[in-house]
């Protein structure tokens, strides 16, 4: 779930803004600022995971410690008074945008911020980097299955589970996986 910080002195274009980004479902909270001096202070506390800010609504050294004291994943979409270039990039949108335009551009912010959250919720389990040590090493499911007492099933399922975590297919690219996150040594490869 994300929380988004709309940055903008207009109420009226914060607002429409605010209902047009609770209609997601990947939102969990929207804030609304419209001053300086209380944006950088409730970016700081609120963390937010999008900020849509006007480009105008803080001055050039105030909106660069902004953007230095954001969380590195965080998104920021830019909003711009006037009216853009059609092949504007997606972290800029203008008031005079229409809403399909303004839902795709916030949609794919959204999607980048579910993507984020799930490689950082996405972790192996201990038992999941177990396998991997095992796969990594070169077994196969049933001799991994006798060494940790499990059945070549369950070995299987964790397989799955390992893959779908980390996108990697090949136990070449798994043992690539293993050996740079330390779950096995260059000198366990026989």
């Amino acid at each position: 779930m994300a929380r988004i910080l709309i940055a903008e002195n207009s109420h009226i274009i914060a607002l429409g803004l605010a209902t047009l980004i609770k209609s997601f479902r990947e939102v969990e909270t929207v804030k609304m600022v419209n001053n300086e001096e209380e944006c950088c202070n409730v970016a700081k506390d609120f963390d937010p995971d999008l900020i849509l800010i006007n480009t105008s609504f803080l001055r050039p050294v105030d909106m660069q410690e902004l953007l230095d004291n954001k969380r590195p994943e965080t998104s920021v979409i830019h909003v711009f008074n006037t009216p853009l270039p059609i092949d504007a990039p997606n972290q800029q949108i203008s008031i005079l945008d229409n809403k399909a335009t303004l839902q795709e551009k916030i949609e794919g912010a959204l999607k980048n911020i579910h993507q984020v959250n799930m490689m950082e919720t996405e972790e192996l389990s201990p038992r999941e980097k177990a396998i991997l040590k095992e796969v990594a090493l070169g077994l196969t499911n049933k001799e991994i299955a006798e060494k940790t007492y499990i059945s070549t099933h369950t070995v299987i399922s964790h397989r799955k589970n390992i893959t779908r975590k980390l996108g990697i297919k090949t136990v070449s690219g798994l043992t690539v996986y293993a050996i740079l996150n330390n779950i096995i040594q260059m000198e366990d490869i026989s």
